[in-house]
């Protein structure tokens, strides 16, 4: 039978072993896409007239007078987290990631009163790496005495026949190693085809039809060791976590837009998506040992070929622009997306998750399953477009870009669960055939809660018998930062 304290143990790490897939991660507008509409940070749902209208508002494309090609993207973009105390008090962990990625390449062709368009988008691609370590001489990590009182609240007397404190040879001191390291990836790309018809001088509607490919994967590992110089005896802790999946799903996008002079106006309404098809990988695995106990344990299980879902929530956008005068113009956007009920992302096979455990038995699938849910949030974009000489326009705008995260019991396959807010200025130049664009992009975002990604700092663990501290021990600030580029060039054909 499992001793009581070792259910305990297996039932805290349990917990932190429920995860949770996030965009960046639990975030909608992350990148935005297209020239002028990139340039304007999306607030462009009212008064897009270009082929980004095949996602912003497919209804616009029914004011577009010629075929056009299109191809934009986000030439290069750094990106860097910062997470005080991340691995314990003066301890901080940062990452530096640089991406070159292409965000749209898109167009139209003209038959009759018909418009046609077609789009490819990378909607989402972010990474992080990061890793953290802490080293401590001489210092009372671990308990010079049994008392588990505190975990299972019964008498410490029970456990007479099993301990013998003659044999603790942790008392005084102990050397401390600790290690944390953190690698998440998103990666998903859109492919649509879009339909507009121009019902009225004033009035357009569209649709979209999207194919979603998505690849997400989250790696963490986390190690602590100590020895007694004085007795060379070991106590060691480790555990890890790694999810790995693609997805395919698919999604309509419905638009209407209205054109009224100096007033653009639009509507869009985008359906939950429908998973179609994918497939992922779980492993996880923990292990405890001390050298002066007659018990430790040892999990570890790893299950590929699952079946892997992906979903997003219904959204709906309203937009509106409006020409100051022949050169000024001001233009918002606001979305709403719903909340994302909660789902199982990809679930690992009923198996024993405990290495040799003939007798007791902890399913790898309550420990290892992936699930997913979002909060319902509101994002709103603002933006000025100025024109200048020679066919010349500038840009100002900013967009909010707040985090879904749902808190709670969920631990994150991520990190990005902070609000982020994103400033862009840029300008276009427009010739007979063609427009050119140029803007830069400040991304930032902060939050003081953030849940430390390993608490091993020696000092806060003193007088408990565990030298691997659980993610709810303390609070970390995080700060995000991103500078990019934005080019586009659009060509204009008959």
């Amino acid at each position: 039978m499992m001793k009581r304290y070792q259910q305990v143990t297996l039932a805290v790490f349990v917990s932190c072993f429920s995860t949770q897939v996030v965009s960046q991660e639990h975030h909608y507008w992350s990148k935005q896409f297209g020239s002028r509409s990139a340039l304007m940070s999306g607030a462009v749902v009212g008064g897009v007239r270009d082929t980004s209208a095949g996602f912003y508002n497919p209804g616009a494309l029914g004011f577009l007078e010629a075929s056009t090609f299109s191809a934009s993207g986000n030439g290069y973009q750094l990106d860097f987290v910062d997470i005080s105390n991340g691995v314990g008090t003066g301890k901080d962990v940062e990452s530096f990631e640089t991406n070159i990625v292409p965000l749209l390449i898109s167009g139209t062709v003209m038959l009759g009163n018909n418009t046609f368009g077609y789009s490819i988008l990378t909607k989402n691609q972010s990474s992080i790496k990061m890793s953290g370590r802490h080293e401590k001489s001489a210092f009372d990590i671990l308990s010079s005495s049994y008392d588990y009182v505190e975990f299972v609240d019964i008498d410490p007397s029970t456990y007479e026949s099993i301990f013998d404190d003659s044999s603790i040879k942790f008392d005084g001191t102990e050397d401390y190693r600790g290690q944390f390291t953190y690698d998440s990836q998103v990666n998903e790309i859109w492919g649509g085809l879009s339909w507009a018809q121009h019902l009225h001088e004033n009035i357009s509607v569209g649709i979209s039809g999207f194919l979603a490919l998505r690849k997400q994967s989250f790696n963490v590992v986390q190690f602590a060791r100590v020895t007694n110089p004085d007795s060379q005896y070991i106590a060691s802790e480790d555990a890890f976590l790694n999810a790995d999946f693609y997805n395919v799903r698919g999604l309509l996008k419905f638009g209407v837009a209205g054109d009224f002079g100096a007033l653009k106006v639009g509507a869009t309404l985008t359906t939950p998506s429908v998973s179609f098809f994918g497939t992922g990988t779980v492993a996880g695995g923990m292990g405890r040992f001390k050298e002066d106990e007659a018990l430790g344990f040892l999990a570890d299980d790893q299950q590929d070929d699952l079946d892997a879902k992906y979903k997003t929530p219904l959204s709906l956008a309203l937009g509106l622009e409006y020409a100051i005068n022949q050169k000024t113009s001001v233009a918002g956007t606001i979305e709403w997306f719903a909340k994302q009920k909660s789902y199982d992302v990809i679930t690992p096979n009923s198996k024993n998750w405990l290495v040799g455990g003939n007798v007791n038995f902890v399913d790898t699938q309550d420990v290892l399953k992936v699930a997913d849910k979002a909060d319902s949030v509101v994002n709103f974009a603002v933006a000025v477009e100025q024109v200048f000489i020679n066919k010349i326009a500038g840009y100002l705008s900013f967009r909010t870009d707040f985090s879904s995260f749902p808190g709670g019991d969920y631990n994150s396959m991520g990190i990005n669960d902070w609000d982020v807010y994103h400033l862009t200025v840029g300008f276009t130049r427009q010739s007979k055939t063609s427009e050119l664009a140029l803007g830069f992009t400040y991304s930032f975002g902060s939050q003081d809660d953030f849940e430390r990604l390993a608490y091993i700092n020696p000092a806060d663990r003193r007088g408990d018998d565990y030298i691997l501290a659980m993610n709810d021990e303390g609070k970390a600030s995080a700060d995000y930062r991103a500078f990019g580029i934005i080019v586009g060039y659009t060509y204009f054909f008959k």
